[in-house]
């Protein structure tokens, strides 16, 4: 096959439908893949690159978003930022997410975990995405950010077209849905700041949450700007809640469609983590994210000119055949220490800094259902998420008894 006649981009339904055929030949044949669809980019997916990319950001850099068009620098938050910025972005918020705070947390997200399937338990169907895996996440975020639990719905309504700008062209101004989704977001969070700013300035009692800590946090003196704190709010409604959702309704869904693995899992429920890694390597709820490089490079014999949008491809470097044995078959049993290569969380110092809250929301989800719904199986068809840089289902129908 000539390179040439590969096709690829997130808008392009054959490798929504069978992005694992696509990655393969893109790794095999097209290494470094050009296209001008949506508009021009480059693509990374083998695994040595992927991940050589990501941890040289001097050629590498974030500064223009992680997304096909092209962000103001200096607008966005951590996915959008270079070091040293982006190292004072992650130690304002770090605290939070050190791994002794997200332990603390694992009793209230059990309760809510099993408050969800006490919802869910009499009506012997329902939709495991809508009903467990979207509200565990979403309901986090609203304790880190403050926000009433009951605003769930509304959320996860901005968050969808946000996540699909990613792969637009546009950007935030691709559709009237997605400008419509960052003008109520930034509405609704504005006010909340605001209303949070008024109470810390007259002194009465504030929740120790995350966003009392960006809004008193200081770096050389200097308070984060409200347009920095929104942004924060953003990236964190976005990365923090849709991808963990799309994770716990992957690993069910494999599961589901792997009874053998499933009986595995249910009689050595110690396989949890790894069943959560394994989920991550084989689905990345991510397929990648784009860098724009400082230079002109070459790459495979390939000239990529400088401030090139360049996709590295976190799911086909976890199924490539060069690290991983057997890459497309579905194994909770692969040695975790192996498993903890998948990049699905991101290289280098871009490692994602929720990837410990999100590991927990996934083990408490997977552990409440083998214990309470161990006979969950499919119920119809599972309608996949229409954002696509995402990999997973907005539908997944499910029954048990």
């Amino acid at each position: 096959m000539n390179p040439d006649d590969i096709a690829f981009s997130f808008a392009d339904p054959n490798f929504h439908n069978n992005p694992t055929n696509v990655m393969g030949l893109l790794r095999d044949k097209c290494p470094i893949h050009h296209t001008s669809t949506p508009s021009a980019h480059f693509t990374l997916t083998r695994e040595e690159d992927v991940t050589a990319a990501l941890r040289d950001e001097k050629i590498w850099s974030s500064k223009y978003g992680p997304g096909l068009a092209y962000s103001e620098p200096g607008v966005g938050v951590l996915v959008s930022s270079d070091p040293p910025e982006h190292t004072q972005e992650r130690t304002a918020i770090s605290r939070i997410f050190k791994a002794s705070t997200i332990e603390k947390m694992e009793r209230e997200i059990t309760d809510l975990t099993n408050q969800l399937i006490d919802d869910l338990e009499e009506n012997m169907s329902g939709d495991i995405i809508k009903e467990f895996a979207a509200p565990i996440p979403l309901t986090v975020m609203c304790w880190l950010l403050g926000t009433p639990t009951t605003d769930i719905e509304l959320f996860r309504s901005w968050v969808l077209p946000m996540a699909e700008a990613v792969a637009y062209s546009g950007g935030r101004g691709a559709s009237d849905e997605v400008k419509s989704a960052y003008e109520n977001f930034f509405e609704y969070f504005g006010t909340h700041i605001e209303q949070r700013k008024d109470l810390l300035i007259s002194g009465q009692d504030v929740p120790e949450d995350l966003l009392t800590r960006l809004l008193t946090v200081t770096n050389d003196g200097k308070e984060l700007s409200t347009k920095k704190i929104l942004g924060f709010c953003q990236f964190l409604l976005v990365a923090g809640s849709e991808t963990t959702t799309l994770m716990i309704g992957n690993v069910l869904h494999r599961l589901m469609e792997n009874p053998t693995q499933f009986e595995l899992l249910k009689s050595n429920p110690e396989l949890i983590p790894n069943a959560i890694e394994e989920s991550l390597r084989y689905d990345a709820p991510v397929h990648g994210l784009f860098r724009t490089n400082t230079q002109e490079i070459t790459i495979h014999g390939v000239k990529v000119p400088v401030d090139s949008k360049v996709c590295m491809m976190f799911g086909s470097a976890n199924r490539d055949p060069n690290l991983w044995v057997d890459p497309d078959v579905f194994d909770i049993a692969r040695d975790p220490k192996t498993l903890r290569n998948h990049t699905s969380f991101g290289v280098g110092s871009h490692y994602c800094l929720g990837a410990p809250l999100s590991r927990l929301e996934g083990k408490v989800a997977l552990a409440a259902i083998i214990k309470r719904l161990p006979k969950l199986r499919a119920n119809g068809s599972p309608t996949q998420t229409t954002a696509g840089v995402l990999k997973g289902f907005s539908s997944l129908p499910v029954r048990w008894d």
